[in-house]
């Protein structure tokens, strides 16, 4: 079964609770799954792992979560060819309706860029995010059958 690297930026602790549930759902095939917060983990070792699923939450105008920002930068030129990926986050589309989740948009792009193939549509939660822990694990659950 796939080695899986979870990676997930929070501020307010969120992403962090969606990507838990994630991690459940990609371990039900049996995955096995780092999860790791952005500030602890390298652009080098996604190399170490058969696929890469990001969660970031959107900020101000559509931007990535802070700490998200360096990591991003850092995939500039990294070879990705061979590895599966997703990507998920949380949103408010009342509160921001143009620029609903474009953190997520933004890190599928990037994987996409450097030669990772996107296996499931990404998964963008509205609003709280408690409700949307069931849906995070079939998502997971999802993700992890198509590696």
């Amino acid at each position: 079964m796939a080695n899986v690297i979870l990676i997930y930026g929070s501020t307010t602790g969120n992403t962090e609770e969606l990507s838990g549930h994630v991690a459940v759902g990609l371990k039900q095939v049996g995955a096995e799954v780092m999860v790791k917060n952005v500030t602890e983990a390298s652009v080098d070792e996604l190399a170490d792992y058969d696929a890469v699923v990001f969660g970031c939450s959107t900020w101000g105008a559509g931007e990535l979560q802070d700490d998200f920002i360096d990591f991003y930068d850092g995939m500039d030129g990294v070879s990705l060819e061979g590895k599966k990926a997703a990507v998920f986050g949380p949103g408010d589309s009342e509160d921001y309706p143009d620029t609903f989740c474009e953190a997520v948009d933004i890190l599928e792009e990037a994987l996409k860029k450097c030669g990772a193939e996107i296996v499931a549509e990404s998964l963008k939660v509205d609003g709280d995010v408690e409700p949307a822990f069931e849906e995070s694990e079939a998502w997971g659950l999802k993700v992890a059958e198509a590696f």
